[in-house]
């Protein structure tokens, strides 16, 4: 063997001998961030979740609404509601409301006036035009309270561990 291929040899051990925890301490390093950035995916899944299951909950108590008249019927708007957002509601009855505000009529010639006969206190009754026929369009708002069971408390940002979610849904009464 040559001089050179020698301290070639020598060498190459040198700087070879130095590098046999390195990836030991790179794994040690960069597991904390990539074990936080899998809690952020799974809380940001968990929030999605809830979150269409809020907007869901507020079409099935406009569905419920618009078939037959429902719309006379807040507690039934509110229980279809509740059962649709079963996943969100069960938990925590309490941080989940549902608002269904008066219906709104419209003339389907656009040039009568819309009025209203029978109401008896939250009760909207029946709706009747001048002209045309009523075109009645019943909005069902719900709201829930998210709470995560991962808070991501860093010194570069602190997500609380409460989201408030909001769902609305509007559909036209069938008459």
């Amino acid at each position: 063997m040559s001089r050179f291929a020698m301290r070639k040899r020598f060498l190459s051990g040198l700087f070879s001998a130095g590098e046999t925890g390195s990836a030991l301490v790179e794994t040690a390093l960069t597991f904390p961030v990539l074990i936080m950035m899998l809690l952020g995916a799974v809380e940001l899944g968990e929030v999605a979740y809830a979150s269409i299951e809020t907007t869901n909950a507020a079409r099935a108590g406009a569905q419920y609404a618009a078939v037959g008249g429902g719309y006379n019927d807040t507690a039934g708007v509110t229980a279809a509601a509740q059962a649709d957002a079963y996943d969100t509601y069960s938990p925590h009855p309490t941080s989940f409301t549902v608002t269904v505000p008066t219906p709104a009529c419209s003339c389907s010639d656009g040039l009568g006036t819309c009025s209203v006969s029978g109401a008896v206190g939250s009760s909207p009754g029946v709706f009747a035009c001048t002209s045309g026929t009523p075109i009645v369009t019943v909005t069902v708002q719900t709201t829930a309270q998210f709470t995560s069971p991962i808070a991501l408390n860093t010194p570069f940002a602190s997500l609380g561990p409460t989201f408030t979610l909001h769902g609305s849904a509007q559909q036209v009464v069938l008459q």
